[in-house]
């Protein structure tokens, strides 16, 4: 082969082995969003001459993460840095207490929202059995600067424990981003109490596994001894995404109310002092 026809080889073979296909996001992001840079590279002219060089031209995306487009002030108060569609999936529900004989899979919790200090709305209430994490409980595009805070508790003897949320100095609601460590006293990964359905969401070494555009909104409701073995961030698990693109499905309205059935689900105990109107009621 002559020297004009390695040329044309090399610039074709540069061509074709520089274009970068897109890469999808793990599928515990819930957000269709690069994680490693794509993009394409090309050559021109793709035919070149003996002595001569072709110009690469090249166009990289980065993928956004988490920081890029909110800030979360420990222990999990999520503020906006620009328009971002927020939805809400339940990832585990699973109380245990202390001393309890109770199977924590039946234990109801409450899962409630606020958005830019109003009220807490109730985004969940049900036992292990209601958790669909396929499921949106909340889709909403909200403002830049608009803050988020989650608050949860569940129902003992037929009453509502204390109310904890991410805006609480006590850090028994926090928010995590891709690779945060759980801040328990021990291993939650090598300890064999991690939740079957929050080992996708954790690594070998503990740390939090998710999307880059993700949020894991983990609770500890019941135990208030942060140096407890049973103070483990494992009573409820949410996953918050973050988008520029609406992510709504199985009824919900952008209003982030069902859509089915509004306000005929059940809230918990107490009767008309806990409104539903916020609750998903598919179920």
């Amino acid at each position: 082969m002559n020297r004009n026809k390695l040329a044309v080889s090399a610039a074709a073979l540069v061509t074709s082995a520089l274009t970068v296909p897109a890469v999808s996001a793990a599928p515990n992001s819930g957000l269709d969003i690069p994680v490693k840079p794509i993009g394409a590279m090309s050559a021109t002219p793709t035919v070149v001459q003996t002595g001569t060089h072709p110009t690469l031209n090249w166009a990289i995306v980065y993928p956004s993460k988490v920081s890029d487009v909110a800030t979360i002030s420990p222990p999990g108060q999520i503020t906006l840095n620009e328009k971002l569609y927020v939805s809400v999936r339940p990832v585990h529900v699973g109380v245990t207490e202390s001393g309890s004989s109770t199977d924590p899979s039946t234990v109801p919790v409450d899962l409630r929202m606020s958005v830019d200090g109003s009220s807490y709305d109730q985004l969940f209430y049900g036992d292990a059995s209601d958790v669909d994490p396929s499921h949106t409980l909340y889709t909403k595009k909200l403002n830049s600067g608009s803050t988020v805070n989650f608050g949860s508790r569940y129902v003992k003897d037929g009453a509502w424990t204390p109310f904890y949320t991410t805006n609480s100095a006590n850090a028994q609601v926090i928010a995590l981003t891709d690779g945060s460590a759980i801040p328990t006293t021990f291993d939650l990964s090598s300890s064999g109490k991690l939740a079957e359905n929050l080992k996708p969401y954790v690594d070998g070494s503990g740390n939090v596994e998710i999307g880059p555009m993700s949020v894991l909104i983990l609770v500890e409701a019941a135990e208030t001894d942060q140096g407890s073995g049973n103070f483990d961030y494992q009573d409820a698990a949410f996953l918050v995404s973050l988008s520029t693109k609406n992510n709504n499905g199985h009824g919900n309205n952008l209003d982030g109310v069902d859509s089915s059935n509004p306000g005929a689900g059940s809230g918990g105990p107490n009767g008309a002092e806990d409104p539903s109107g916020g609750v998903d009621d598919e179920k």
